[in-house]
């Protein structure tokens, strides 16, 4: 008997006739009596169908599959109908190609009667294409009743009546979905309704949908891609890359990789394809253009939904033909479409979901006979490139081993992490990708003996059977990550629980006689320690933890501990705020001990959080990858045991608040804008005259020097469109502001709206004077003078100026003819780094919102840097130069301010962009004197690969190097001390 295909309302049945009648469904399922062996089906499809089975025996409905791409997925399918003598079948998919796919193979069972797997006398079974809707519900009705399966779209399922939809509800015994991750979650529950009754089965190869959910539905079954590459299904996937910032440059460099790998691949009598692939249509075609244009010869052909299916199947012939050895396409060829040949994937555009990424590199991951193995080529210096490939690591750890990516492609940090990551080893390395483990930055240090350790002695302390265990032997590292049962509040049921995953970290520091313990529960931890060295290590505790506090900048605690040394009813007080000065005070006397310190300082890269206990515990507030915990531990140890830091000193330098009745005698320089807007996003924030909205970052903060009295401090707020001036004055009876213009403006964000004085009555801002201390409110802050680092004479570059400069003049820009003034000091500065032929980005970024006057970027290539040279420009008081320490307070303060700048060097790139864009509204000239938008955004991406480095420098051609005064010296070692201090830059000073 054959199997007879008619149409039906322009859809597609195929069944088998009997005297030129169809059989029923259920004489089909009759002949299925004896069910499936097992033949040659894979492991990954005897699992899931017994998984399956066992699940039906419990519970039908929604229930998910988790094979990879290549394991046998629609064969699974197949088998399960038979298996399960299910009589009607409504079968799912995400397009039209996987639709007409799955028809073909459900028609005549695929290759399942020539593996073994169905007798010969079992029949196969009626099955309905459902391509087109139909009114006729009659028609429809039988349609249905006459097939065993039915195969739709879910979109075409969405465009049924619901009389139609709940027909086919009430007389389909199993709805099953393929490639389940592309259905979203709002269409999915919709569907779902219908079916809730059913058996639901959802095959995927991935359980994360493209919106970024989970697939829902209970996981039966998850074969993981290791064995998938263990048993042969998989092959090791090359990562091949070329390194192009320039956008306009990066197809073709592509193009020329992936086509030279294509040409030693055939020279290897290969019979391979290349898969090239954008991201939209109009992409695609582009793409095709290139490869037809610079490689013809190897005949590309282009692969579109917006072709005719005539036009679609002759390019498919020709590259199953093998005629043409190039294919571009979309997202239609990330699933349903079997080309073993495609070998060689070039990836131009970021894939818009993890689920297609991963469908799509699996294609390519499996094995076939007559092929070589898989090549990915795409640009690493795209980020959008390397954000898919580390999403895809996160979302499955065998891609790490499937899919390496060089270490010679990432920045130091990232070398040293997957080196470390590559030489672990475990029971169930496969359910956890130790690179993607967050720890909190913490540690317990224990002196050890001997030159040994037994890390497999973990098993007397946890169970084999529940826990994994990783190992670095190597390093010296050892994971275990331990899942543990917790009973719910709200029942006292046993049988309903919480799962908690408890995580122990050890690493073993062999050289200094150390291992550090990072543990969810310490008091386990430390029997694992035991467990594990022949002699009991010793906890390193006592006075000495806190040497930890060594060597951090302007170090301001926030609680202190301490433990009374004396018997009596208060054993234990804790201080904060304002009163840790007492706490200080306190800690030196003999009656009292340290118990526990936390603070924040800074440690020449930027600001840190350092917490100590006496008990050996040392914290601070991160969450960081193991490689960095380590790496941690190794530097605070190197405090902790060095005998040469007097726990006694740790404390002196300590900086401390004091609530004062009056201005402190020192000019002040600078001011800054409160914590609170530091720390906030300000990209939702804006200034506000009431008319006019500006953003937050496009205004700035200063002092109104000529407005300063011992008495009162003026300072201004202000944008290129409006401001605002504001008094403050400390009395006996506690701080005043208030606004002294006629400007009241607003600071609001998308919740709220306050005026700026009434903001600032709550949120003061920091007033920093020339001896470095610092004033908010009436909560003053003094840097001890000792710490002053003095301005080093080898930082002074004298220059020689052009005659016609101006120096009373600072900025380039008249504002009201929009034309640039020769004379300015900026100008004349710009015209030296223009010379100096150096720069590859020179940047006029004057103006409210500042980064500095000028910002100068250039790739530094031999040492694998980007260089930001920061430039503060500032005018004279007067027309000659000389001694005025007033024409350095100003730039001073602005030095230190944009000194924040260095912890977030590619926001800066981001905030020029934008501050260009801003400029071109306007009748003023571009920003760029050299370079532009295109050449910043490269430069923007090398950023994000190298590493990246700040100088700050002064410009005051006011000032006579030889001539510089006590007064003058102060204020530019404050300045220095203050930027060596918080990130390590040498401040210079152009006179």
């Amino acid at each position: 008997m054959d199997i007879i295909e008619k149409k039906f309302q322009n859809n597609l049945f195929a069944g088998i006739q009997s005297n030129g009648v169809y059989l029923q469904p259920e004489q089909i399922v009759g002949t299925w009596g004896n069910g499936i062996h097992d033949g040659k089906l894979r492991p990954a499809q005897i699992g899931a169908v017994c998984a399956i089975k066992s699940r039906w025996t419990i519970k039908g409905n929604n229930s998910t599959i988790v094979m990879p791409t290549g394991t046998g997925k629609t064969e699974t399918m197949l088998a399960v109908i038979v298996a399960g003598k299910i009589l009607r079948s409504l079968v799912v998919v995400p397009s039209d190609l996987l639709r007409s796919q799955l028809y073909e193979k459900f028609k005549n069972f695929g290759i399942l009667y020539q593996i073994g797997v169905l007798d010969d006398d079992i029949k196969t079974p009626n099955v309905l294409k459902l391509e087109h809707s139909t009114k006729n519900f009659d028609e429809f009705k039988q349609a249905i009743l006459q097939s065993n399966v039915i195969i739709s779209t879910m979109s075409l399922l969405q465009h049924l009546s619901s009389q139609q939809v709940n027909f086919l509800a009430d007389n389909v015994n199993l709805f099953m979905v393929d490639e389940a991750h592309h259905i979203a979650s709002r269409t999915w529950a919709n569907t779902k309704k219908w079916f809730l009754t059913n058996k639901i089965l959802q095959f995927t190869a991935t359980p994360f949908r493209e919106d970024g959910e989970k697939v829902d539905g209970t996981i039966i079954y998850n074969f993981p891609l290791s064995l998938a590459q263990e048993q042969g299904y998989f092959k090791k996937i090359q990562f091949v890359s070329v390194e192009e910032y320039d956008d306009r440059k990066s197809d073709l460099a592509i193009a020329t990789k992936a086509v030279s790998l294509l040409k030693k691949d055939i020279q290897a009598e290969y019979k391979h394809i290349l898969l090239v692939r954008g991201n939209t249509i109009t992409r695609a075609n582009e793409l095709f253009k290139i490869y037809n244009k610079k490689f013809s010869q190897y005949h590309p052909v282009l692969i579109t939904n917006k072709q005719s299916k005539k036009e679609q199947q002759e390019n498919l012939l020709l590259l199953k033909s093998l005629k043409s050895k190039i294919l571009v396409c979309v997202d239609m060829f990330g699933e349903g479409i079997d080309i073993p040949n495609l070998k060689i994937a070039a990836i131009h555009d970021k894939y818009k979901s993890m689920p297609i990424t991963l469908q799509f590199i699996g294609r390519f991951a499996r094995a076939a006979d007559g092929v070589g193995s898989a090549k990915i080529v795409a640009n690493i210096a795209d980020d959008n490139i390397v954000e898919a490939i580390e999403d895809l690591y996160s979302q499955d750890a065998d891609w790490n081993k499937l899919l390496p990516l060089k270490a010679d492609e990432f920045i130091d940090s990232e070398i040293s992490l997957q080196k470390m990551v590559s030489g672990f080893q475990g029971n169930g390395i496969d359910k956890l990708n130790i690179s993607q483990i967050r720890t909190k930055v913490s540690m317990i240090a224990y002196k050890t003996v001997g030159k040994q350790w037994h890390p497999d002695n973990w098993i007397h302390i946890f169970s084999s059977d529940s826990c994994r265990r990783f190992i670095n032997q190597k390093e010296k590292i050892m994971i275990i990550v331990e899942p543990t049962e917790i009973g719910v509040k709200w029942t006292n049921q046993k049988d309903f629980n919480d799962l908690e995953w408890h995580l122990y970290i050890i690493y073993w520091n062999c050289e200094k006689n150390v291992v550090f313990l990072n543990a969810t529960d310490k008091s386990k931890g430390y029997r694992l320690i035991k467990a594990i060295f022949d002699v009991e290590p010793k906890t390193i505790k006592s006075d000495i933890v806190f040497r930890s506090f060594s060597g951090i900048k302007r170090l301001m605690l926030g609680t202190v501990g301490l433990n009374s040394a004396i018997d009596g009813p208060v054993r234990y007080k804790m201080f904060a705020g304002i009163d840790v000065a007492e706490g200080i005070s306190e800690s030196q006397k003999a009656n009292c001990v340290k118990s526990n310190l936390f603070g924040n300082g800074y440690n020449g890269k930027g600001r840190i959080s350092i917490g100590a206990s006496y008990k050996g515990t040392i914290w601070s507030r991160w969450i960081e990858s193991i490689d960095f915990w380590k790496n941690w531990c190794n530097q605070i140890i190197d405090k902790v045991l060095d005998v040469n830091i007097d726990v006694k000193d740790i404390l002196k330098g300590v900086l401390t608040r004091q609530i004062i009745k009056k201005l402190p005698s020192r000019p002040p320089y600078r001011i800054d804008w409160p914590f609170r807007l530091e720390n906030e996003c300000n990209e939702n924030l804006w200034l506000s005259n009431t008319v006019i909205d500006i953003p937050f970052y496009e205004s700035s903060i200063e002092l109104c020097y000529n407005e300063i009295t011992d008495e009162k401090i003026v300072f201004k707020v202000y944008t290129d469109a409006f401001e605002e001036k504001i008094s403050f004055v400390i009395e006996p009876d506690g701080e005043k502001l208030s606004s002294i213009s006629n400007t009241k403006l607003l600071i609001k964000n998308r919740r709220e709206s306050k005026s700026l004085l009434e903001f600032f009555r709550e949120n003061y801002p920091i007033i920093w004077f020339t001896d470095g201390s610092s004033l908010q409110g009436n909560s003053y802050v003094k840097v001890p003078t000792d710490q002053r680092i003095r301005f080093p004479k080898s930082n002074i570059i004298q220059r020689s100026w052009p005659s016609t400069m101006d120096i009373t003049v600072e900025s380039q820009l008249d504002k009201a003819t929009h034309a640039k003034k020769p004379e300015s000091i900026q100008y004349c500065m710009i015209d030296i780094l223009k010379n100096m032929n150096k720069y590859e980005i020179i940047f006029d970024d004057d103006g409210a919102g500042e980064i500095a006057d000028i910002v100068a970027i250039y790739e530094d290539q031999g040492n694998h840097m980007v260089v930001f040279d920061l430039f503060h420009c500032k005018y004279a008081h007067a027309k000659k130069t000389g001694a005025r320490v007033s024409d350095l307070y100003e730039v001073c303060g602005q030095a230190e301010k944009s000194i924040t700048w260095a912890q977030q060097l590619t926001m800066l790139l981001e905030r020029m962009k934008y501050r260009e864009r801003q400029r071109s509204t306007t009748a003023n000239p571009s920003r760029f004197e050299v370079g532009n938008l295109h050449e910043l955004s490269i430069m923007h991406k090398k950023a994000l690969r190298k590493k990246m480095k700040m100088n700050i420098y002064i410009v005051q051609p006011g000032v006579q190097a030889d001539k510089i005064t006590q007064d003058m010296d102060y204020i530019l070692s404050t300045a220095h001390s203050y930027c060596m201090d918080t990130f390590g830059i040498d401040l210079k000073l152009i006179c």
